[in-house]
């Protein structure tokens, strides 16, 4: 019975040691040198630049754009508001958190437009985000808390000649078991231990 009660405890720990593996990744830009973004993986998050649909090198990590705004820090990522901006998460991550400012010089309405999908690629919504001048140039951000998102893809207003992307902030981290909640562990440990006394008994008989 003591062996049994060893695994019961084995089993839990692992559970939760899984569903505690993801953790809260906040990239601000800084954290690798100056390259082409389209094609970068890092940290569990793939970045894509299209402008016209083909690929391109025209957006860049570790970038400057602009100085210290409220939601973008120089080094961004910086690039050609003409593009298009996709993340494709390792893990779908069911926080979304990023700013953008972009160059103009009039707030802008929306300043960019954000559209999610869910881990089968499946439309989650399209989100517009006003940009206003709050320092230096427009800028806004975006949060997100829902159905995890494998693939984010921005678009920006194009009134805007660039872009800056940063402080992007997701739940990442290696694919943990399913969560199985309070009631699924208890259940789990009351099967274990029913297993445990079922082979006692049978022992005991024979």
């Amino acid at each position: 019975m003591q062996r049994m009660a060893s695994i019961v405890i084995g089993v839990l720990v692992s559970l939760i040691a899984l569903q505690a593996s993801a953790q809260v990744v906040t990239l601000t830009m800084d954290e690798l040198p100056t390259q082409p973004v389209n094609g970068l993986t890092f940290k569990g998050v793939t970045f894509g630049f299209t402008v016209g649909g083909i690929g391109s090198t025209d957006a860049l990590y570790d970038a400057g754009n602009g100085g210290q705004q409220t939601f973008t820090q120089d080094p961004v990522i910086e690039g050609n508001a003409a593009g298009v901006l996709t993340l494709d998460f390792a893990m779908p991550t069911p926080r979304l958190e990023f700013g953008v400012s972009l160059l103009a010089a009039m707030n802008l309405s929306p300043g960019f437009v954000v559209m999610l999908f869910d881990a089968n690629l499946n439309p989650i919504g399209t989100t517009p985000v006003d940009a206003n001048i709050l320092i230096f140039f427009p800028e806004g951000q975006f949060l997100y808390q829902g159905t995890p998102v494998r693939r984010a893809v921005i678009t920006f207003n194009t009134t805007a000649a660039r872009f800056g992307f940063d402080n992007l902030t997701f739940i990442g981290g290696p694919a943990p078991a399913p969560a199985m909640g309070t009631w699924g562990l208890m259940s789990l440990c009351v099967l274990l231990f029913g297993i445990g006394a079922m082979r006692v008994r049978a022992a005991q008989a024979s």
